[in-house]
């Protein structure tokens, strides 16, 4: 492939990017996210995995998307040690089956977890300082996710909530 056309992709990249988004980008369009639950991993660790933990953002209680047959579309953000945000994943999509309310367990992306519910308090917390006070490094990493909402939407959400 030719040089000149490389710079073409990567704006065709971004603009793809920005159209996919777009709709999170209107007031008051999508859900209303309200829940926040960590995501402790319950199968053995791929090297630091554990280090990694999700933060599943709904605008159901996992119980009540349990019940609804066509599931909820959730916002997946990684965090490291629960201190800081490691990377903004993504919609992820979970179904109904993917939950089991009484134990507290939930299947995301392949892994099996167990689901704890956070404050709305900690989730501020988390969102307003998203780089957290243990130094880690952040490379970018490619998600395979359609994007989510971005931090400010996420921290409007949550402060609607109280």
């Amino acid at each position: 492939m030719s040089k000149r056309f490389l710079p073409l992709l990567a704006l065709s990249a971004v603009l793809s990017a920005s159209a996919r988004s777009a709709p999170h980008d209107r007031p008051n369009s999508g859900p209303a996210y309200r829940h926040a639950y960590y995501l402790f991993l319950a199968d053995p660790p791929n090297g630091c995995e554990a280090c990694y933990v999700p933060l599943l953002v709904t605008s159901e209680t996992l119980e009540e998307t349990a019940k609804n047959p066509g599931g909820e579309d959730c916002d997946l953000i990684t965090t490291y040690e629960r201190d800081s945000i490691f990377q903004l994943d993504g919609i992820v999509h979970v179904a109904p089956g993917d939950i089991a309310a009484p134990p507290r367990t939930i299947r995301v992306r392949s892994r099996n977890y167990r689901y704890q519910e956070i404050t709305g308090a900690e989730v501020l917390r988390l969102l307003e300082n998203p780089q957290g006070t243990i130094p880690v490094s952040r490379p970018f990493l490619h998600s395979d996710l359609p994007p989510g909402p971005s931090l400010d939407q996420l921290i409007a959400a949550f402060r609607a909530v109280k």
